[in-house]
């Protein structure tokens, strides 16, 4: 949701609405009368204030009469009822006049509070409930509580005036469904609203034995809605019959869902219709005559390449889209150039136009793999302007990342001297420059601040000192329109830059996995990828594969159009591919095939045939990770450490059997090609897989996945084993490369260091010897 700056905001639009009261009208005419409304609701809302984007109390006062807080619903709903309960803290002042403060929805007068009648009061202060006319509340709105009339800012009475809007405060409404048109143009609604913050739940109707080409479709459009939902997440569930609600369909005639009637295809074919149970809600079909077309009319879907306007559309071709470049994803901030903060945040919030602080935020998403290691540095480039003070008052600079303090200045607050030869200027229409000074910090950030997290975040604020707020009230109020201008700015221009620090990343690393689907992410669309499911997959199977894609489009922030889906016996077709296999016990072989490259000492699976354990039982024992325990006698395990840091212990003998419910996260290299990755997502049951995807999905928990091997228990419970890197994702400069893996062992390093001057000593002997027989030779003669 964006902020616009006038203070008309609150104002709509008469055309804008009249159209939502029309459509709230024919919905209340369909329901016979508008009271049955709130009896058909389909869901009661309620939103608080902290989830509004107001993060801390806020005081209304001199200097700050109003404040403004936006608010959207989604497109398929109505309001049938609506109710604000607004807890304030007043002054005693204000809390003695009746009407002193106002409530407007969209610029309309809601209600004046009148604290002898309609607020219930305690210690803590008053809470009013105050009914909002539904037809008020429409897709965009403003919430605006405010006072009533003007502050007389001369008046010395109106310091007292003062009133404080709790975090506590809630909108409270009550959603009926109001039905669409089948439009094309209206996607990725219903299916998707941006307006909603809640995680996005979608079900995805496929055959029970769905192909290749099918599956490849579906992770297509499960990544498109990942990318949508951004921070909310996206659950996806395969069916092969409709549910109750919203559904897309993925099929062709070979390769249909029973009991769901398809639209006759004749090519690739997208279409938009009603449930044929329930017309309030939506089916998407998918469809083709084949896999390509079915795959056609996925592409079309998610690169928006949909006609206007229409119920269905067949898709004859497509344009190429052109390759993309490694870490290059849209999500992801730039890391081959300089890149400019207007670029990674709106220009609005690099200023302020009063004389508060000036605190600027500035979120970056990068990939995990920049390497964060001693002498690299992030190059920041700062560029600010701040209005010079007749009082001399300093004005405070800090800059932080990622939590950390990097820079803590006062800046040249000007000379009061000067500041009336710039008033003067100012009144010539020199005003925007006039009253500021400009300053420019250049920073060299470590880069080991930025972790395997993906997330960073540069904070920058210009703290002035105390101002008379009776002078802010006449800038608010208009009474001096030479002080409406902003008064501390940020540069757009100003630069952080990424650029010299290199892409590289030991591996296995399930944490960069975890949080950004690392290594298959580096290509946005993931085209070195492919995903390997049973021979024979289960829902659940099929459920982990579409979790994952909806997590790697909420990554990168694109559809990985160009995934590959095999079945186990077609692992050979992808051996170049890095690879993420999914499957459990008795119905994925790779697992036991490929034992001996996962980072376990000793990996079993075998038939367990016990009174308690069902025959297809999965019993694998975790006794020790490699190559932290290579076999060496007791008594020569320190020779290790010549080669190899010693930090990680052997691991317990740990049980993983078909009796218990537990899901497993590995990571290792690639049996059939070397530097490539293998993420295996393996359980006890079917059923257990979903221990990892709620973890995926809870941010909590995701924090606590990394190293080699993740362990997941029906209680929730997440046990993390780790061992020594035994390959890496990117590359690194030759000498750094040298340098880095003689670090943590100094015995090499000084072997290493010693060869290096016996060689050199050999060479200059060598060169002297001939220097020496030359001279002798000269002197012989």
């Amino acid at each position: 949701m964006t902020k616009r700056n006038d203070k008309t905001r609150g104002t709509l639009t008469p055309v804008r609405q009249t159209v939502r009261q029309a459509l709230a009208a024919m919905l209340a005419l369909t329901l016979g009368l508008t009271g049955a409304l709130a009896a058909n609701a389909g869901r009661d809302l309620v939103m608080p204030f902290s989830q509004l984007g107001q993060r801390e109390a806020v005081m209304l006062k001199r200097g700050h009469s109003r404040h403004q807080i936006p608010f959207a619903l989604r497109a398929d709903e109505v309001v049938a009822s609506a109710v604000l309960k607004l807890d304030l803290a007043q002054s005693p002042m204000l809390a003695g006049r009746a009407g002193a403060l106002e409530v407007r929805v969209n610029g309309e007068l809601v209600s004046r509070l009148d604290p002898s009648t309609t607020a219930s009061s305690d210690s803590r202060g008053a809470s009013y409930t105050i009914p909002i006319d539904p037809r008020l509340v429409i897709d965009q709105n403003e919430l605006t509580v405010q006072f009533a009339e003007p502050i007389d800012c001369a008046s010395a009475d109106s310091a007292g005036l003062w009133a404080q809007i709790a975090l506590t405060s809630t909108l409270n409404l009550v959603m009926a469904p109001l039905p669409l048109a089948n439009d094309l143009s209206l996607l990725p609604a219903p299916f998707f609203d941006p307006r909603d913050p809640r995680r996005n739940e979608l079900t995805l109707v496929l055959s029970p034995r769905a192909s290749e080409a099918t599956l490849q479709a579906a992770g297509n459009v499960a990544s498109w809605f990942g990318a949508l939902s951004a921070y909310r997440g996206v659950r996806i569930q395969a069916r092969d019959r409709l549910p109750g609600g919203n559904a897309i369909v993925l099929a062709t005639p070979e390769d249909a869902p029973p009991g769901v009637a398809l639209p006759p295809i004749a090519g690739a074919l997208v279409t938009l219709a009603a449930h044929p149970d329930y017309p309030q809600r939506k089916v998407l079909y998918l469809l083709g005559r084949d896999g390509e077309e079915l795959r056609r009319a996925a592409d079309a879907l998610v690169r928006g390449q949909l006609p206007g306007h229409g119920s269905s559309a067949l898709i004859d071709r497509l344009t190429d889209a052109p390759p993309r470049r490694a870490w290059d994803a849209p999500n992801w901030t730039p890391t081959h150039r300089p890149v400019r903060l207007d670029e990674l945040i709106s220009t609005a919030t690099l200023a302020t136009r009063d004389a508060g602080p000036l605190k600027v935020h500035v979120p970056m998403r990068l990939p995990p793999d920049l390497f964060s290691w001693r002498e690299r540095k992030v190059l920041v480039d700062l560029r600010m302007r701040y209005e010079a003070r007749p009082d001399d008052t300093a004005v405070a600079l800090r800059v932080r990342f990622n939590g950390e303090n990097q820079l803590d200045e006062l800046l040249d607050p000007g000379i009061a001297g000067r500041w009336l030869d710039n008033l003067q200027r100012s009144v010539r229409g020199e005003r925007d420059e006039a009253l500021t000074r400009s300053v420019r910090r250049s920073l060299r950030i470590p880069v080991a601040t930025l972790g395997t997290q993906s997330y960073a975040r540069l904070d920058v604020t210009l703290q002035p000192g105390a101002t008379d707020d009776a002078v802010e009230c006449q800038r608010e109020n208009g009474v001096d329109t030479a002080l409406d201008r902003p008064r501390s700015v940020v540069d757009g221009a100003s630069t952080i830059d990424f650029s010299d620090t290199p892409h590289f990343l030991p591996m296995p690393d399930l944490a960069a996995f975890a949080n950004t689907t690392h290594p298959y992410t580096r290509l946005a669309d993931l085209a070195e990828t492919a995903v390997v499911l049973p021979d024979e997959p289960s829902r659940e199977d099929v459920d982990t594969f579409l979790t994952l894609m909806g997590r790697a489009g909420e990554a990168t922030g694109l559809a990985a159009r160009l995934i590959r889906v095999v079945h186990t016996r077609g692992v050979g077709q992808v051996a170049d591919r890095d690879l993420i296999v999914i499957g459990s016990a008795g119905n994925q072989r790779l697992f036991a095939d490929w034992a001996s490259a996962m980072p376990f000492r000793d990996l079993a699976a075998v038939h367990a045939a016990t009174s308690v354990a069902p025959k297809t039982a999965l019993s694998m024992s975790i006794a020790g990770l490699s190559p932290a325990d290579w076999a060496l006698p007791d008594s020569l395990r320190w020779l290790r450490t010549l080669w190899q840091h010693d930090g990680l212990a052997p691991q317990e003998t740990l049980a993983f059997r078909g009796t218990d419910l537990q899901a497993a996260l590995v990571g290792f290299e690639s049996p059939l090609a070397s530097n490539r990755s293998v993420v295996g997502l393996m359980a006890t049951t079917p059923a257990a897989l979903s221990f990892i995807t709620d973890a995926l999905l809870d941010s909590r928990r995701l924090a606590q996945i990394h190293g080699h091997i993740s362990l997941f228990d029906e209680s929730g419970r997440i046990t993390v084993f780790s061992a020594e890197p035994t390959y890496a994702s990117g590359d690194l400069p030759w000498l750094s490369w040298i340098r880095w893996k003689l670090s943590d062992r100094p015995v090499l390093l000084w072997a290493v260091l010693m060869l290096g001057i016996l060689v050199l000593s050999a060479v200059i002997y060598v060169l002297l010897q001939r220097h020496a027989m030359r001279r002798h030779a000269g002197a012989s003669t």
